[in-house]
């Protein structure tokens, strides 16, 4: 008999084999699309998130939601300027930072999640689908990591100077941070979300050294992951990052799975990535939201999720997914090949 997706998922999480090969293609902003309301409406609205994903979920039939907004929610809750275009992701206004200096890291200040408006319209979102899918189908929260949130207040070039040269403030503004995000995730908790997917980009070769990500978010992260789990959610991370370290996460955070798109820093092959982590960790990927959702045809998305497939799926492990969100203006019959591709190739 098929499982639902919430066996499925939780199955393949504690170490077995489910039915068939779990397949979530990350639709996130896209699922506007469905209900037919704009990007700026839907990034500011959790009740039309939630009909919009609800919609996406009937027609395309993924294995999960992930509650990913925009990688802004937190920085614009704590101070910075946003920009919400019509059809494309909510991003920071680049021209208006809030933090325009080292010194302005001591701007950041720790607000009331209970009157944070972006982080709540994501917490009513959340609470929606939990009331209308968490008995058969994981639900996921997501919450951006310090060192992220401060790249949307800063910029990447100035906040990775900063944390060489001036590694005290940005840690400071962390500290605060992380507050704001612990009760960010009692408050996420509170909606029965069954996880929390911390993304944490800063650890990966495409920003920083290992050590230095160690040394500036890796205590925060582990924090954080600590707080899901004692209001009993499992923790996930979410890194896009090329040569990200999965080492010093699994050390920092001990997930059930990581979320990825390209192999880790000490593998060359998905295979080897398979060999060395797929026993410490559910993997989840990794198909090119650019090649294979945004420029590719549904019968080349099938193609390479049968070779995803043939990678890492054998005995369980894996949840089959794109390497980062599902690119909001891609085809969604793109989504729909991932979903044909676990029932013609991931069945065990």
């Amino acid at each position: 008999m098929s499982m639902t997706s919430l066996e499925r998922v939780g199955t393949v999480l504690q170490g077995g084999i489910p039915d068939r090969v779990p397949a979530a293609p990350l639709v996130c902003g896209a699922s506007r699309r469905v209900y037919g309301c704009t990007y700026a409406e839907w990034s500011q609205d959790g009740e039309l998130m939630a009909k919009s994903m609800l919609q996406a979920h009937d027609l395309i039939g993924f294995d999960g939601f992930l509650g990913l907004v925009d990688l802004s929610v937190e920085a614009a809750d704590l101070g910075q300027a946003m920009v919400y275009p019509m059809e494309d992701t909510a991003h920071p206004d680049y021209d208006n930072p809030f933090i325009t200096s080292p010194d302005d890291y001591s701007k950041i200040e720790r607000i009331d999640v209970a009157k944070a408006p972006r982080m709540q319209e994501v917490i009513k979102y959340m609470d929606i689908l939990c009331n209308e899918k968490a008995a058969d189908n994981p639900i996921m929260g997501f919450v951006y990591g310090p060192l992220g949130i401060l790249n949307m207040m800063r910029g990447a070039e100035n906040l990775f100077k900063d944390c060489y040269k001036h590694p005290e403030a940005v840690i400071a503004a962390e500290e605060i941070i992380t507050e704001v995000l612990i009760d960010y995730i009692r408050a996420l908790a509170k909606t029965g979300v069954h996880a929390i997917v911390l993304d944490t980009l800063f650890a990966s070769q495409s920003i920083m050294s290992k050590k230095m990500w160690v040394k500036m978010e890796s205590a925060f992260c582990k924090r954080l992951a600590d707080e899901i789990r004692a209001n009993d959610m499992m923790v996930m991370v979410h890194n896009c990052g090329n040569g990200i370290y999965f080492d010093v996460q699994i050390e920092a955070m001990d997930p059930v799975a990581i979320s990825f798109a390209y192999e880790p820093d000490d593998c060359e092959t998905m295979a080897d990535a398979k060999e060395k982590w797929g026993k410490k960790t559910c993997l989840c990927g990794y198909a090119s939201p650019a090649t294979y959702a945004f420029l590719g045809t549904p019968e080349e998305m099938l193609m390479e999720c049968k070779k995803e497939i043939e990678e890492l799926g054998k005995d369980g492990g894996f949840i089959l997914a794109t390497g980062c969100e599902f690119p909001p203006n891609g085809s969604l019959l793109n989504a729909m090949a991932m979903m044909e591709a676990v029932e013609l190739y991931g069945k065990y």
